[in-house]
C-alpha cells in the first residue's frame, strides 16, 4: 500500500510549482504593453502576397497612429491662438504633425522638371495645338485674377501652378495656414491638426498617454478662448476607452463573481474553512492561467482577461465537489478524496479535452483562451488534490441543514419513471425549433468590442465636417517594375475620374508621373516650341513683348529634359515611399481613394478590374471572411472534440450508459441555439466557445451525479452549486456591453441552466431515492 506524501511535501510540491510557472512567465513578459489591447493582433497572419500583407500592415498602421483634432470657433485670431495652443500641448505630449501633409521640400525637384509634369489631357492638347495652344494658355492666365506678368515666360501656360495646385491635399476644403488646415464653416473658423502618434497605437501606454494629451489640449484651449471647442478622434484614442471599459468590466465581473461565490459557500457550508481554500484555489487558478498565457504569447490580450475572470465558475467546481463531501458526504476526512477522485479527474479530462481543441483553430484570440482555460483547470484541481486533504483533517462540525438536501430531493423527484422525463424536454425543443430558423451569424470583427457612443458621435461630427469618409479599403497595383506599376495606377485613376467624378485618388502617381507620361509633356513642349515665329506673333498680338517667347525658348533649349525618378524624388520628400511595397514578383504600389461621401467598394473593386495588376483591397472583408473561416473550423472541432469525449464516455461507462449521459448536453445545445435565435443574438466564433463549455463542462454535472451517486446528498449539492457558481460568473456576462460577450453569456446562461436542470435525465429511472 502506497504510503500518502507528507503534509509539507504536498505544499512544496503546489508553491514551487506555482512559482515556477510565475517565473518563466515574468522572463516572457513583454513590460510594454502586458495587456493587449490590440483587437487586430488576435488575428491569424495575414495569407497571400507579401505585398498584399505589406498593404494590410501600412493601412492599418496609418489608421492606428492617425488622430485628428479640431478647434473652432467664431472669433478668428482668438481660435488661431487657441489652435496654437492646442499644437503646442500636444506637440509637448509628443504627437507629431502628419508629414503628408507638406511638400515644400519637393518644389525645388519639381521646378527643375517643370517640363515633364504635364497631365495626359494637357499633353494631349499642347501636341495637337502646339504655339496656338500655349498662346491661349496664356491669354487665360492673363485674365485670371492673379494673373502671370512677372512668372509666365517661367511657367508658361501655367501648366507647372496647374500641377502643384493639383497635388493631393488630405482634405480638399481645408487650406493651408502654418502648422494648420483652416476652413470656414458658417459663421466658425476651423483649424485642424492632423497627427501622428508614437509607439504602438493600440499600446497601452502609448493609447493612454495620446488622451491625456488630448484631455491636457483641451484645457489649453480653454484657457486661450472659452468660447472655442475641441474636438479629437483616432484609433488611440478608441483604444484607451476600450481598455478602460474592459478594466470596469473585468473588476466589477471579478468582483460580483466573487462575492457571489462566497455567498454561496458561506451558506451551505456555513464555515470559514471553505472561503479561505475556495479564495486560495481561485487566486492561484487565475495566476497560474495569467502565467501560462504570458509564457506562450508574451502578453495577454484585453478579451482574454475579460473572459478569464469568469473561469471562477468553472475552477471552484472542483472545490465544491470536495467540500460537499467532507461537509456532508458521511465520510471520515481520510476518504474524501477517493471518494470524490473519479468525478473528479473525468470533469478535468473532459474540460482540459474541450478547450484543447480551441488551439487547432488557428485564431490566435481562442488560443489564448484555450492556454488560459486549461492551466486554470489544471492549477484548479492540482490545489484540491494536495492542499484539500492534507487542510481538512478533523471531522466536520456543521451539521447538514435542510438547505442543503434540496438538490437532492430535485434530483430523486427527476429519477422517477415517468413520461414526463420525455415529453418535457421534448416541448422544450419543440418551442426552440423556430428559433434556430432565425439564427444569424456575424463575423465582424467591431462586434469584438464596444465602441463608445460619445466617441463614435464626435467621430462622425470631425468626419461631416472635413467633408471626407473614411475610405473602405485600399488599391495594390503591381507591376514588373516601377515604371509599368506607375502607369498602370495611372489608368486606374483615369478609370475612377471617370467612373467617380467626385472621388480623390490618393498614390505615388499623383506625385511621380510615369517616365512615358513625362516623354509625352517634353514631346508636347517640342511640338509648342517648334513654331518659334508663330509663338513670337501670337504674343504680340496679346500686347507682350517677343523677347518674352525668346526667353521661353531659351529656357526650354537650356533644359536637361531628364524625367523625374523615385530616386530623386524620395530624396527629396522620403515619406512618399510609403506608397511603395515589397514584392517578390517586381513592385507593388499601394494608393486609396477619398469622397464626400460613403463610396460604394462594388464600384471601386470594378473599376479595378479594368487595369491589369490593379486590385482593390477591403481589410474589414478580409478579416470577416478569416472569421468566417476560422468558425466553421472551430465548430468542426467542437464536433470533434465532442466526439472524443463520448469515446472517453464510452470506455468509461459503456456505450448505453455513455448516449444516456450524452443527452443533457445535447438538449441544452438544441435550447441555447433556441434561445440565440429567438433573442436575435448572432453567432459568433465566442458563441462557439460558449457551445464548448455547454457541452464540455456542463457535462461535468452528469459525471458527478453519475460518479458520486444520485441518491446521495453530497453530489447532488456540489452539482447545484457548481451551476449556480457557473451562472453567476458566465452568465453575468449577458450584461457585458462588449457585443460579443454580451451573446456569450446569453449562450452560456442559456446552456448551462438547461445543462443543470436535465442533469438527472443522464441517469437511469429505477435510480430514485
Amino acid at each position: 500500500m502506497n504510503k500518502p506524501l507528507p503534509a509539507a511535501a504536498r505544499w512544496a510540491i503546489w508553491s514551487v510549482s506555482l512559482a515556477l510557472l510565475c517565473g518563466a512567465a515574468w522572463t516572457r513578459l513583454d513590460r510594454a504593453h502586458p495587456v493587449n489591447t490590440d483587437v487586430l493582433a488576435m488575428l491569424p497572419a495575414e495569407q497571400g502576397s507579401d505585398a498584399l500583407a505589406a498593404a494590410t500592415a501600412r493601412s492599418r498602421d496609418a489608421f492606428v497612429h492617425q488622430v485628428l483634432v479640431l478647434v473652432s470657433g467664431q472669433d478668428v485670431p482668438a481660435t488661431r491662438d487657441a489652435a496654437l495652443a492646442a499644437q503646442r500641448s500636444l506637440s509637448a505630449a509628443g504627437l507629431r504633425p502628419d508629414a503628408s501633409l507638406s511638400v515644400d521640400q519637393v518644389l525645388a525637384v519639381y521646378r527643375e522638371h517643370h517640363f515633364a509634369l504635364l497631365d495626359a489631357e494637357q499633353a494631349n492638347t499642347l501636341a495637337q495645338g502646339g504655339a496656338a495652344t500655349l498662346t491661349r494658355e496664356v491669354a487665360v492666365g492673363l485674365a485670371s485674377p492673379a494673373g502671370l506678368m512677372g512668372s509666365f515666360d517661367q511657367d508658361p501656360g501655367g501648366y507647372f501652378t496647374a500641377f502643384l495646385s493639383g497635388l493631393p491635399r488630405p482634405y480638399a476644403d481645408f487650406l493651408p495656414d502654418g502648422p494648420f488646415l483652416t476652413a470656414l464653416r458658417g459663421d466658425r473658423r476651423y483649424f485642424l491638426l492632423s497627427l501622428q502618434s508614437q509607439g504602438e497605437g493600440f499600446e497601452q501606454e502609448a493609447a493612454t498617454r495620446v488622451t491625456q494629451a488630448v484631455q491636457q489640449a483641451r484645457a489649453a484651449v480653454a484657457r486661450a478662448c472659452p468660447a472655442c471647442t475641441l474636438e479629437a478622434t483616432g484609433a488611440p484614442l478608441f483604444a484607451d476607452a476600450a481598455r478602460q471599459e474592459a478594466q470596469s468590466e473585468t473588476l466589477w465581473l471579478s468582483a460580483v463573481s466573487t462575492l457571489l461565490i462566497m455567498v454561496l459557500i458561506a451558506f451551505a457550508f456555513r464555515s470559514l474553512a471553505p472561503h479561505v481554500l475556495a479564495g486560495l484555489q481561485l487566486v492561484a487558478s487565475v495566476l497560474a492561467a495569467c502565467a501560462a498565457v504570458i509564457l506562450c504569447f508574451g502578453s495577454i490580450q484585453i478579451l482574454t482577461l475579460v473572459f478569464g475572470t469568469t473561469l471562477l465558475g468553472i475552477a471552484v467546481d472542483y472545490a465544491l465537489l470536495y467540500f460537499a463531501e467532507y461537509w456532508f458526504g458521511g465520510r471520515k476526512p481520510k476518504n474524501v478524496m477517493a471518494a470524490v477522485r473519479p468525478g473528479l479527474y473525468m470533469g478535468l479530462a473532459t474540460g482540459v479535452l474541450a478547450f484543447a481543441f480551441l488551439m487547432l483553430a488557428g485564431f490566435p484570440a481562442l488560443m489564448q483562451i484555450a492556454v488560459f482555460s486549461i492551466a486554470g483547470l489544471v492549477e484548479a484541481a492540482l490545489v484540491v488534490v494536495l492542499v484539500f486533504p492534507v487542510t481538512l483533517t478533523g471531522a466536520s462540525k456543521v451539521a447538514a441543514h435542510p438547505s442543503v438536501d434540496w438538490p437532492r430531493r430535485f434530483v430523486a423527484a427527476a429519477c422517477r419513471p415517468s413520461r414526463w422525463r420525455l415529453w418535457l424536454p421534448a416541448a422544450v425543443l419543440l418551442l426552440c425549433v423556430p428559433g434556430w430558423f432565425l439564427l444569424k451569424t456575424s463575423d465582424d470583427v467591431r462586434d469584438l468590442q464596444q465602441l463608445p457612443p460619445a466617441l463614435v458621435s464626435t467621430d462622425t461630427a470631425i468626419r461631416g465636417t472635413l467633408g471626407q469618409a473614411a475610405p473602405p479599403g485600399f488599391f495594390m497595383v503591381q507591376g514588373r517594375d516601377l515604371e509599368q506599376a506607375l502607369t498602370r495606377e495611372e489608368a486606374l485613376f483615369a478609370e475612377l475620374h471617370k467612373s467617380l467624378p467626385g472621388s480623390a485618388p490618393l498614390g505615388l502617381s499623383r506625385f511621380l508621373p510615369s517616365a512615358a507620361r513625362q516623354q509625352r509633356s517634353f514631346a508636347a513642349w517640342s511640338k509648342a516650341f517648334s513654331q518659334p515665329k508663330l509663338l513670337r506673333s501670337s504674343l504680340a498680338h496679346l500686347g507682350l513683348p517677343s523677347r518674352l517667347a525668346d526667353r521661353m525658348l531659351e529656357r526650354w533649349q537650356d533644359d536637361p529634359r531628364q524625367t523625374l525618378d523615385a530616386a530623386t524624388l524620395f530624396v527629396a520628400a522620403p515619406d512618399l515611399k510609403r506608397f511603395v511595397l515589397p514584392d517578390a514578383d517586381g513592385v507593388a504600389l499601394l494608393s486609396t481613394v477619398t469622397g464626400k461621401g460613403d463610396i460604394d467598394p462594388t464600384l471601386l473593386s470594378q473599376a479595378a478590374g479594368t487595369v491589369p495588376g490593379a486590385s482593390f483591397e477591403e481589410p474589414l472583408v478580409h478579416i470577416a471572411a478569416t472569421f468566417h473561416r476560422i468558425r466553421v473550423r472551430t465548430t468542426w472541432l467542437v464536433v470533434l472534440g465532442y466526439l472524443l469525449i463520448s469515446t472517453l464516455l464510452v470506455w468509461r461507462y459503456g456505450r448505453r450508459e455513455a448516449v444516456r449521459m450524452l443527452f443533457p448536453p445535447l438538449l441544452a445545445l438544441g435550447v441555447t441555439l433556441g434561445a440565440l435565435g429567438w433573442l436575435g443574438e448572432p453567432v459568433n466564433i465566442f458563441v462557439v466557445v460558449a457551445l464548448i463549455l455547454i457541452l464540455g463542462l456542463g457535462r461535468d454535472y452528469t459525471v458527478f451525479l453519475r460518479e458520486g451517486g444520485a441518491t446521495r446528498r453530497s453530489p447532488a449539492l456540489a452539482v447545484s452549486l457548481s451551476a449556480l457558481t457557473m451562472l453567476c460568473s458566465f452568465g453575468l456576462l449577458a450584461l457585458s456591453a462588449i457585443p460579443a460577450l454580451h451573446a456569450f453569456g446569453i449562450a452560456t446562461l442559456a446552456g448551462i441552466l438547461t445543462s443543470y436542470l436535465s442533469a438527472p435525465l443522464s441517469l437511469p429511472p429505477e435510480e430514485e431515492a
